[in-house]
């Protein structure tokens, strides 16, 4: 059966980045007028030139495989926190730009605003009711909210087109490898243990590799379509997640509207509630 979700019943989540909301006068490259995702797995190439490349993804978790380079900047539909940018840091890259998912509880949403700013990477959030979650391209037709240090000395100001953002990131130097953790809560814990199966408590769908039919899974990610992946691939007959500001047509909890129509029962807590990236934040924490 289909779950009908109504978005204006969902807007608390966003309202700290709605504000920032304008429409934006200039063009958008030809790459992403559409709107359109890329893809699973997909990289999207906006633009290429003696600067370096503007890349698109619409989650982070597709990096692997895809060749990116120091004078890339990458643009992804995941939100703005350190644990989802780690592997980006890792890799090097000249800067990034993520979604703020509602900014979140103690600022979870955009935690990577300020890891970046202490090992020197800009970095710029998109508002959340501005773009689609996991959509690369949306990510970059979406406006700024927030930015730190580096990326506001290249130009970078909240309200400027996620596309014009990428323009100015390109001018920054190339960037390096920086071997970044992911953060404290690193790997999946079963909290509680029942006759009908285990409730797991993990930072992310993709922490869990094994197929886990009788339990349930309390994430610390989004509710998108990724996410709803994750939770498929484990074959879990449960899942809870974080609602990540709802964004873009109702985007952030999709995976709650395609884990229902299997059957799966699904819901998720506010990202003013719980931290993301903490699965044991949405245990503990979380409001549905």
């Amino acid at each position: 059966m289909s779950i009908l979700i109504r978005r204006r019943l969902f807007l608390a989540g966003g309202l700290t980045s709605f504000a920032l909301i304008r429409h934006a006068s200039a063009a958008a490259p030809a790459a992403i007028a559409d709107g359109s995702v890329i893809g699973r797995g997909k990289m999207l190439v906006v633009q290429d030139d003696a600067a370096g490349r503007i890349l698109a993804f619409d989650s982070s978790t597709y990096l692997a495989g895809n060749p990116t380079g120091v004078t890339d900047v990458i643009a992804v539909g995941s939100y703005c926190g350190t644990r989802v940018l780690a592997p980006i840091f890792t890799r090097g890259v000249k800067a990034v730009i993520a979604t703020d998912a509602g900014i979140g509880k103690d600022e979870a949403g955009i935690s990577g605003l300020r890891h970046g700013e202490t090992i020197g990477v800009p970095v710029a959030a998109i508002a959340v009711m501005s773009a689609e979650t996991s959509n690369g391209r949306s990510t970059l037709l979406g406006e700024i909210s927030r930015a730190n240090a580096q990326a506001r000395a290249l130009g970078v100001v909240p309200g400027m087109p996620g596309y014009e953002a990428a323009i100015r990131l390109a001018k920054a130097p190339p960037g390096k490898s920086i071997p970044t953790a992911p953060g404290a809560e690193e790997k999946p814990v079963v909290v509680e243990e029942t006759p009908k199966g285990r409730i797991w408590a993990t930072p992310g769908t993709t922490a869990i590799r094994e197929k886990v039919p009788n339990d349930v899974i309390c994430s610390g990610a989004n509710s998108s379509r990724v996410s709803s992946d994750g939770v498929i691939r484990m074959g879990a007959k449960g899942s809870i997640a974080n609602d990540a500001g709802i964004a873009r047509n109702n985007s952030a909890v999709e995976g709650v509207m395609i884990l229902g129509e299997r059957g799966i029962p699904s819901a998720a807590v506010s990202t003013l509630s719980a931290r993301l990236g903490e699965g044991l934040s949405t245990w503990n924490d979380g409001i549905i």
